[in-house]
């Protein structure tokens, strides 16, 4: 973003003048009636139970998705803004130059492109979906014109399904190449390994740092205790932001009825359950991205490129960015884009390269979402990933008929089989050059395995279940480049429900919240390595001798409770950010002697229950928590220095146990990280869920309209407010 900064300090000398344009260019916000009366054709009512949670219930599909937009808004609009303004490319002008980047790789991407050129193609009944939503978002800016950005109005459908196109290729860490390949070390790494005995650049999910993780799991009848089919729905994600949970139920007289969460800007459920069918997701990282080196006529200049022997011109696209500086100022720059036959490409110190990804311009995701919200079985869920639109992400599959199932859902590319993808492709070959996608059947799976019991960790897809059933790995090329990891999460699931032939509920509640971490898991290895070399020399001496032996009387629990763990965490706190490299650059001592004088500077000893340290935060409010990284129980702690806590920001979040009894009648209870109005602090629903969180206690969800009458906290039409 240098580019930007020079433009903005060559206008600041005539600033005088440019402050006046600005002032008189700043755009104002539109006539707001037009959105209230659009609002009048949705037939909705929203019915908020006990703790604050919308069940929303419509006449047609089209009127409870617009009912969801309203709710969620009433308890998050800031953020459900600042998804849309992102979307559009427009971020920066709200929230300055930090944010000119996403606009940058928004405008990179193309998804304006994508969507002005796909929009109209898309089912009608799905463009319906993403513009009563819109309408939904507009009635509520119109009602609460104070809280509008000047850059919002309107809030059209396009804008929801550019959502998708635009965020789904970073779950699988699109966004980490190009900020390598912005900083030059995607092509030192790349360069390095090509002179070192041919190693390749990535070993694809052991070099990706995943400092959240997901579980599903799965359980069939004829491995319950009482014949119940059960899933688990834990997806770990920012406690807050753009991608937080937000729990809904959906009910409409002629279509959709689903309960679980989505995301801020999203219109149906992302993960959660209907009467039939339901579903939990976790995040993979297969090899989705190729990066090309491209030749070209002239390194700070260029304009062709060469391929299959040919120079051929660049197209170019144009990235209008506005910056805001201060007040109402804001920069405009126009940023040429290369565009060439491998996909855009970007001009670096390094060279010029080009890049190809999974999902480039998919406008469908939002259509895919659509049909499994409406499943009613397993072959209309599994038709439903036949559209190709969602271009990664794990599900794990449960429904009323005892089915079960995980799907390594992925766009795999349909690569030349004989290349090595790792790392940076020539970019004069046009055979590297991609087009199609590995079609659902020959992605692995794992569907009702003797076992009775499939799961995921954000492991490998080889091993889903316990014994036969799970895919082979001889039957898939090197060129998807699947993930071969273990998490310390699959081996304590593994662990957990290998000793268990017959599993109950309580069963299930308690191998879900285990806080341990397995003898096996990489990390526990290299510490226990640590322990067993004993204190080194150079830190025999107190306070760290007497810590030493503290330490080594950790049982590799994270109980709250426990007195050893606190201890143990910041001592590994850089181990379990899983990244390959950087395990073998952590020096577990280094990081010993500093949880050592951390504790004893913040707490004056190292014997101090570990819900001292970890802490779940919001407001005013601060809990003790037991869990960790990378366990079953999942926290990740941001470190505070001046207070020696770690403070909760991601992992668990929204959990939600299904179960569909022996007759096939579905019931569901969850949890919610805070509550439903996690940005209003004058709302009783901004924290009330934090003491069943940390207890790892949960609510029902009243899926029954009965039910839910004698437990409302509040009911009316989104009209009427």
């Amino acid at each position: 973003m240098g580019f930007l900064k020079r433009c903005c300090l060559a206008v600041i000398i005539t600033l005088p003048v440019a402050y006046f344009v600005a002032w008189m260019t700043y755009p104002s916000l539109p006539d707001l009636s037009p959105f209230q009366t659009a609002a009048e054709k949705y037939d909705v009512e929203i019915l908020r139970d006990e703790y604050g949670v919308p069940h929303i219930y419509g006449k047609n599909d089209t009127d409870t998705v617009f009912g969801l937009a309203y709710a969620h808004a009433e308890d998050d609009f800031a953020t459900i803004q600042d998804v849309i303004l992102a979307t559009r490319g427009t971020i920066a002008a709200e929230k300055g130059f930090d944010a000119a980047k996403t606009d940058f790789l928004i405008n990179f991407m193309g998804v304006s492109e994508a969507i002005t050129a796909k929009y109209s193609s898309l089912p009608e009944d799905t463009r319906q979906i993403a513009e009563a939503y819109a309408d939904g978002l507009n009635l509520y800016a119109a009602k609460h014109p104070d809280v509008i950005s000047p850059w919002l109005l309107p809030v059209k459908g396009q804008d929801i399904v550019a959502g998708f196109t635009f965020k789904t290729p970073l779950f699988y860490g699109f966004d980490r190449v190009m900020g390598e390949l912005f900083s030059g070390e995607l092509v030192k790494e790349h360069r390095e390994q090509m002179s070192n005995s041919g190693q390749t650049a990535f070993l694809w999910g052991q070099e990706d740092s995943l400092p959240t993780g997901s579980q599903g799991i799965a359980v069939a009848p004829h491995r319950s205790d009482d014949g119940h089919t059960r899933l688990l729905v834990n997806s770990h994600q920012p406690l807050t932001g753009p991608v937080a949970w937000y729990e809904a139920r959906l009910k409409s007289e002629n279509g959709l009825d689903i309960a679980g969460s989505t995301f801020p800007g999203a219109p149906l459920i992302i993960h959660g359950h209907n009467q039939h069918v339901g579903w939990s997701n976790t995040v993979n990282k297969p090899d989705l991205v190729d990066v090309y080196e491209l030749a070209v006529d002239d390194l700070e200049n260029p304009t062709k490129y060469l391929l299959d022997g040919e120079w051929l011109d660049f197209d170019i696209r144009i990235a209008p960015i506005v910056v805001k500086v201060f007040g109402h100022f804001r920069l405009s720059v126009n940023k040429e884009i290369l565009i060439s036959k491998h996909g855009p490409a970007l001009q670096t110190d390094d060279g010029v390269f080009a890049v190809r990804w999974a999902g480039m311009g998919e406008v469908r995701t939002l259509d895919f979402l659509y049909r499994i919200n409406q499943a009613e079985n397993l072959d209309e869920f599994i038709s439903a990933f036949d559209i190709m639109a969602m271009p990664s992400i794990n599900y794990v599959y449960a429904d009323s008929k005892g089915n079960i199932g995980h799907l390594y859902n992925a766009m795999m590319p349909k690569r030349e089989v004989t290349t090595d993808w790792q790392g940076i492709l020539p970019g004069d070959d046009s055979t590297l050059i991609w087009s199609d996608y590995w079609p659902v059947g020959k992605i692995p799976h794992t569907q009702n395995p003797p076992s009775g019991m499939v799961y995921n960790a954000n492991n490998s897809p080889f091993n889903a279940s316990e014994g036969d059933g799970e895919p082979d790995i001889k039957n898939f090329p090197a060129s998807m480049g699947l993930e071969m990891q273990w998490t310390n999460r699959a081996r304590r699931i593994e662990e957990l429900f290998k000793g268990d032939p017959s599993i109950s509920a309580q069963d299930f509640h308690l191998y879900k919240f285990d806080t341990r971490y397995s003898e096996h898991s990489d990390v526990i290895v290299k510490f226990k390595q640590f322990l067993e070399q004993g204190l080194p020399e150079d830190l025999q001496q107190e306070p760290y001798i007497s810590a030493f032996d503290h330490l080594q009387q950790w049982n590799l629990d994270t109980d709250k409770n426990n007195r050893q763990a606190a201890l143990a965490i910041l001592t590994l706190q850089e181990s379990l950010k899983y990244g390959k490299k950087s395990k073998e650059a952590v020096n577990i001592a280094t990081e010993f002697v500093k949880a050592v004088d951390l504790l004893l500077e913040t707490h004056a000893t190292v014997d101090i229950p570990y819900g001292q340290v970890n802490r779940h935060v919001h407001g005013n409010k601060s809990l003790p928590i037991s869990g960790g990284p990378d366990v079953l129980r999942a926290v990740y702690g941001d470190l505070q220095e001046d207070s020696g806590i770690l403070k909760n920001r991601a992992g668990d979040s929204y959990v939600m146990f299904v179960e569909w009894d022996e007759h096939g009648q579905v019931s569901s209870s969850s949890v919610h990280n805070f509550g439903s109005a996690t940005l209003n602090q004058t709302s009783a629903h901004y924290d009330d869920q934090m003491e069943l969180f940390t207890n790892h206690d949960l609510k029902p969800v009243r899926l029954s309209k009965a039910d839910l009458e004698s437990h409302l906290s509040r009911r009316y039409r989104p009209q009427d407010q």
